[in-house]
């Protein structure tokens, strides 16, 4: 019983992940954009003057990634960790992304 339980939470908690990042962009801050990589069905908000999780409507989230910055607004690459990076275009701001 205990075994069945503890798959159920682990498959909850795994579907509850996916569903915090953008599939669109009207996921994200009016001026952002829903960046995915092909073939993914998420993504994260890049772009506009508010990118990043801090006004996203869904916050992006990857389970696999060890400083949990993914999806973070950022301004410099030190705000996303080690073996990050912080993808911006003529913004301040940016957005937290693995390398």
């Amino acid at each position: 019983m205990r075994k069945y339980f503890i798959l159920t939470v682990f498959c909850f908690l795994v579907s509850y992940c996916a569903c915090f990042a953008c599939e669109f962009d009207v996921d994200c801050y009016p001026g952002s954009k829903c960046v995915k990589k092909r073939g993914s069905l998420y993504g994260v908000c890049m772009g506009g003057l508010n990118p990043g999780n801090n006004n996203d409507d869904s916050p992006a989230y990857a389970p696999s990634d060890p400083n949990r910055t993914y999806g973070n607004t950022c301004s410099y690459d030190t705000d996303c960790g080690p073996g990050s990076i912080c993808a911006k275009g003529s913004s301040i701001y940016g957005t937290c992304l693995k390398r």
